[in-house]
């Protein structure tokens, strides 16, 4: 078994206490496998297993292979490292929503701290930006923004710098797709279910902290929205898929009905997304061990195997992709670059062409407005 498929049976572990030791822990080397959880941002979900506070491995299961004292003192820190960092994102979070309510922009927060809640332990996710969306539109949020920062914005958010510790997007639109089409239909739909995700208020576990999130069901299709756009421009970590899994737990706690499930069904055709959906589901299912009866749309294997492999080659935001490494140059011409890119991204041509097709396009687009080839999702 290869370093990656051992941590992803030691993840699988971590997040089902259903579960045996796996045989795994014997031959782990604690300070790889935090690498590998710093790489996919998923850090927090090891450390209270490695670290014996959650009762799963007991000081036996590890047969020989016990963790140093440095090993140790390494998770302490990532641990201690979270949770802190935690604290202060929640408090930005909400001080960032109540700040912006009180300006007369109702708002929600889009994945981050929102995320952290349906965990089992939220200081233990590795949080990220805080990006909320206002109520309002484009116009009248950037005629608002601007007065206090004049920043660039792309066609999703504006940059917002409000705190010297928690980066802040404001967003316009929840997301966009590259296909012109399907994007309208896309936009239509935050449109339509936009008034109830401005007023669905939560609390972290001490009743302390309190901001706006989307409701669950908006989630399912917003949030895997959100993971294919990373796909298609950037990469995704394992952190948004272990968002989606306990989205989907959450999600059958409420008790969906069969019209939730064909409503969501509906809205992923409609936006193109029925092949990654089974992508996803096959991931969580077949490597994360979440149960058939959470899922929306059955496993694909064989694109989910393909999108598995996606993953673990890019890491977060594709920030440790390997495959490009001999292909780009820094010295190289611009014009070259972009061949380059796009060259890579049309490995994706043959899985899910209605958004690929587009990308040089708006590529040049972009490129021509902006003269650099980085992608404005966050």
């Amino acid at each position: 078994m290869n370093d990656s498929a051992s941590y992803l049976e030691f993840l699988r572990f971590c997040l089902d206490s259903s579960m045996p030791a796996p045989q795994c822990v014997k031959d782990i080397n604690w300070h790889k496998l935090l690498e590998f959880g710093v790489k996919h941002t998923i850090s927090g979900l090891f450390a209270p297993t490695v670290l014996l506070k959650n009762g799963k491995l007991q000081r036996d299961d590890f047969q020989g292979n016990k963790p140093s004292d440095e090993d140790v003192m390494e998770w302490v820190f990532e641990d201690y490292r979270l949770r802190k960092l935690n604290q202060t994102m929640f408090e930005r979070t909400a001080k960032a929503s109540e700040w912006f309510a009180e300006n007369g922009f109702r708002n929600c927060i889009l994945k981050g701290q929102g995320n952290a809640l349906m965990y089992p332990d939220p200081m233990l996710r590795v949080p990220g930006d805080i990006d909320i969306w206002l109520e309002g539109g484009r116009e009248k949020i950037l005629e608002f923004t601007t007065k206090y920062y004049n920043k660039h914005a792309s066609k999703i958010h504006v940059d917002f710098p409000m705190f010297k510790d928690a980066s802040v997007e404001v967003h316009f639109t929840p997301s966009t797709l590259k296909n012109p089409y399907t994007n309208k239909k896309l936009q239509q739909f935050f449109s339509s279910v936009a008034d109830e995700q401005f007023s669905n208020k939560v609390s972290t576990p001490d009743g302390k902290i309190s901001f706006t999130v989307p409701k669950t069901e908006f989630n399912v299709v917003y949030q895997l929205i959100h993971l294919y756009r990373h796909l298609i421009t950037r990469g995704i970590g394992l952190r948004q898929v272990i968002d989606y899994y306990y989205l989907l737990r959450k999600r059958k706690e409420e008790n969906p009905t069969q019209e939730d499930n064909k409503r969501v069904i509906a809205d992923l055709k409609k936006f193109k997304l029925m092949k990654f959906a089974g992508a996803i589901s096959y991931i969580l299912h077949e490597m994360l061990g979440l149960g058939k009866e959470y899922l929306v749309v059955a496993p694909d294997k064989k694109e989910g195997v393909f999108i598995l492999n996606e993953i673990l080659e890019g890491g977060n935001f594709g920030k440790y992709e390997s495959r490009l490494e001999q292909k780009l140059d820094e010295t190289q011409g611009h014009f070259k670059r972009f061949l380059v890119l796009e060259a890579f991204n049309f490995r994706l041509l043959k899985h899910y062409p209605s958004e690929v097709m587009w990308m040089p396009i708006l590529d040049l687009k972009r490129s021509w407005l902006n003269h650099h080839l980085e992608d404005d999702d966050d």
